[in-house]
């Protein structure tokens, strides 16, 4: 992958421009398709609304098409991106660090991939049916869901889900450089919880049983977090 260390300060620049290229390529690239396979996308998640969309102003459906498809393409060329940065630092690092980091970087990605799939499938579908509760809605009134909101609090949602799953990565990474240490994540787990419960509760909708879902894996995480941090001497 070789960025040779005695590479002059400018040497590294141009290797970091090409690097960048490279992402933004694979974005543009991968935004078109995106655009282009978007109809079968929304065929997908419009089955989670079962209910008739509407669009209120003539650019709508455009716009958000391709706000979509640049989400899309950005989804598509984390593992580009992922196999860039690593190239460019891990020479500058030990064969130590560089199986953490490697470990770090596809553990990252997996975990984003699974958090949207588990809020997707596990998590959407409950959330949708609570705030489509007739308790929310009087006699006599209808409903006119916005195409481009439903849109974006899907996206928004599912973000927010592969985010919150990378919690573990956070917590390890912060272990390796000793900024954290595995005897505040111990004696401190009542606040961590309390921080856990707190970032569910706003990053799902206000039902306890999303939050809860959200909540519990990233609880389990948080303990796994601890066992890695003591098998790999973490932190210690």
């Amino acid at each position: 992958m070789g960025k040779n260390l005695t590479m002059p300060f400018w040497g590294h620049v141009y290797e970091l421009r090409r690097r960048v290229l490279v992402v933004a390529a694979a974005l543009a690239v991968f935004s078109v398709a995106g655009y282009v396979v978007f109809p079968m996308i929304f065929d997908v998640i419009s089955q989670t609304l079962t209910e008739d969309l509407y669009v209120t102003a003539l650019t709508e459906g455009f716009v958000t098409r391709l706000r979509i498809a640049v989400l899309i393409g950005a989804f598509l060329a984390l593992p580009i991106l992922v196999f860039e940065v690593a190239a460019f630092i891990f020479p500058a690092l030990s064969r130590r660090e560089r199986r953490f980091m490697l470990l770090l970087l596809l553990s990252s990605f997996i975990l984003f991939v699974g958090g949207m799939a588990f809020g997707f499938q596990s998590v959407l579908p409950i959330s949708i049916r609570f705030l489509r509760s007739e308790t929310f809605f009087p006699q006599n009134l209808h409903r006119l869901l916005s195409y481009q909101d439903f849109i974006s609090f899907l996206f928004t949602f599912l973000l927010g889900f592969g985010l919150c799953f990378e919690f573990p990565v956070v917590l390890l990474f912060l272990l390796k450089v000793r900024i954290l240490s595995l005897r505040i994540m111990i004696r401190s787990f009542r606040w961590f919880l309390i921080v856990i419960l707190t970032v569910a509760a706003i990053m799902t909708p206000p039902d306890v049983v999303s939050q809860l879902m959200l909540a519990l894996p990233m609880i389990v995480l948080y303990l796994l977090c601890i066992l890695i941090g003591k098998l790999m001497r973490l932190g210690a």
